[in-house]
């Protein structure tokens, strides 16, 4: 294998994982920002909103912008912007200045989001065999650290902008390190075109990518809170809950390269579709705070391989450059992603919260009960020896 690209690898790696710190880092602090300015579950949803809006109105044209500058370039300018905008809800005085810096650092997160994803598909085509799963762990376990670095913060006193201004330095200074490395392959201008919107040969894919987003977003952003508010779970301790999800995810995602050869791509969102809904159902039955972590951990197993198996095969679409490609399932699924959590907190005030992550059981039975379908007649690139 060549130098430059187990550097390439390691580099896209570290991009994944400073990511999940910051998304980690950002998950921790919404019940603070709850508190600190008085917001209720719906107020709060209008920062999540604006989180989402910044990501996914700019998705379309980011397929067009990797595929013209390069996956590389892209991604390391927008981990940069990411982890500079993230700081600024740690400073916003009022919520009218909270949607608008949510909104600034969702945009910066939704460009490194394809632009990431885009390149780990490249750098996966190049070593030959399926490692998708293998860069999400990584930013499953930034996330996990993330999380666990902000619960550390919260108990040593620290206020939330200086939560942000440590965390965010930290993986800046990670990012500056991976961009020597990162591949940069820019696709034939014929190639990428025009706006990311799904195409017909990836739309049931989307919406795949969608229901499985909707879960997952669900986690980052309301698993702190339901386990302050439903289960009862204490400010430092409701952390707890999105730490039990992200090292669950990141256990199985490390052996998920090796999950996906042995079972295959359908099988394995059938089975991670049911164990979801099975964490979720128990989270709902039992709301103590030991219970409804498990029940999140199980969660985290379940989608721990459906994400990497959904961009993988977004990327290797015939006809499509792997940009466009992840482009335009990314502009549909991160809709479930970012914009599912703030309907969410306008349905807790009108049904609560525990009614609204009942609805999140249906969505994860919907993906084992359309697994087969969309995967099935889809004609993906398998590297040797890879199974579907």
């Amino acid at each position: 294998m060549r130098h430059d690209l187990k550097a390439a690898r390691a580099a896209t790696s570290s991009l994944f994982f400073g990511n999940g710190f910051l998304i980690g880092t950002w998950a921790a602090q919404l019940p603070r920002f709850k508190a600190a300015h008085g917001l209720s579950d719906g107020e709060l949803s209008m920062a999540l909103l604006a989180f989402g809006l910044g990501a996914v109105l700019l998705m379309p044209l980011i397929g067009w912008m990797t595929a013209a500058l390069g996956s590389g370039r892209v991604a390391a300018a927008s981990a940069f912007a990411f982890a500079g905008t993230l700081v600024l809800p740690g400073f916003a005085p009022t919520l009218a200045t909270l949607v608008a810096a949510s909104f600034l650092a969702g945009a910066c997160n939704g460009t490194m989001d394809v632009s990431m994803n885009t390149n780990a598909t490249l750098v996966e085509r190049a070593w030959g065999r399926a490692i998708m799963s293998s860069f999400h762990a990584f930013f499953s376990l930034g996330g996990l650290l993330g999380a666990a670095a902000s619960g550390a913060l919260i108990a040593a006193g620290y206020d939330i902008a200086p939560t942000l201004l440590v965390s965010c330095g930290g993986a800046g200074l990670l990012f500056l390190a991976a961009s020597f490395a990162l591949m940069n392959e820019t696709e034939r201008s014929g190639q990428g075109h025009g706006l990311a919107l799904p195409r017909r040969g990836v739309l049931a894919l989307a919406g795949l990518t969608l229901l499985c987003f909707l879960v997952e977003g669900a986690m980052v952003d309301w698993s702190a809170i339901y386990l302050q508010t439903v289960a009862g779970a204490s400010l430092e301790a409701a952390v707890s809950g999105f730490a039990a999800f992200s090292l669950a995810m990141t256990a199985c995602r490390f052996m998920g390269d090796f999950a996906v050869r042995a079972l295959g791509r359908v099988r394995t969102l059938m089975a991670g579709g049911l164990l979801a809904a099975l964490g979720l159902a128990l989270a709902l039955i039992v709301p103590e705070p030991t219970v409804v972590s498990a029940g999140f951990a199980l969660v985290g197993f379940g989608l721990a391989n459906v994400v990497p198996v959904l961009f993988s095969t977004a990327g290797e679409t015939p006809g499509i450059p792997p940009s466009m490609g992840v482009a335009m399932v990314a502009t549909l699924g991160y809709a479930g992603l970012l914009l599912g959590p703030p309907l969410i907190g306008f349905g807790a005030d009108l049904l609560g919260l525990r009614a609204m992550f009942g609805l999140l059981v249906l969505c994860a039975l919907s993906v084992v009960l359309v697994a087969r379908p969309v995967l099935a007649p889809s004609r993906t690139f398998l590297a040797p020896g890879t199974t579907r």
